[in-house]
């Protein structure tokens, strides 16, 4: 064999010893879908379930035990690895669900949803949760909020007093939204 053909082969062998080393130290992010799906009884994109896969380019450390998962908080399971002290929140595909609460005018059961639209979701000076969600992520930020809001309503929030306002729809109990990307 020429000498090129040697470094070559050393190089390849080298990188494929490294390849899978490497793969070890990031959290598998199959993993962490499949451990929320069964933590929420629901598929990927189901009613229940994760709206989208966890964002493939995360990349977490990996967790020496198995990750909890927990929730729904604030519309969103929270995947946690208590050694490592990383947490991440996959946002849930919630539909509104039925009680056993019945309209007054005709006996058909009544939402949650639609319960919670009949009071104000949000009071001024609040502090609430923004979240920005876009393609596999979720930001969020506490907010202060300048005005009350019932769920569907648009209100403005802020940072702190002294900055501007973003103006952002009420889609739960403290919780306001901002569409993303």
């Amino acid at each position: 064999m020429t000498k090129s053909k040697l470094l070559y082969l050393g190089a390849a062998t080298a990188l494929l010893a490294v390849a899978p080393a490497a793969a070890g130290n990031f959290q598998s992010l199959d993993d962490l879908d499949v451990a929320v799906a069964a933590h929420a009884g629901a598929k990927i994109g189901d009613p229940g379930g994760a709206r989208t896969p966890i964002d493939r380019r995360l990349k977490l450390k990996a967790c020496p035990d198995a990750p909890s998962v927990s929730g729904p908080v604030l519309g969103a399971a929270v995947v946690r690895c208590e050694p490592i002290g990383w947490s991440i929140r996959v946002p849930l595909r919630l539909d509104a669900a039925t009680s056993g609460a019945t309209n007054s005018n005709n006996g058909a059961p009544r939402t949650m949803a639609a319960r919670q639209q009949e009071r104000d979701a949000i009071v001024r000076g609040q502090a609430v949760r923004l979240t920005v969600e876009g393609r596999g992520f979720t930001l969020s930020r506490t907010m202060i909020a300048d005005a009350n809001g019932k769920i569907g309503d648009m209100i403005s929030v802020r940072a702190d007093r002294s900055s501007k306002p973003v103006l952002a729809r009420v889609v739960d109990i403290g919780e306001v939204s901002v569409s993303g990307i």
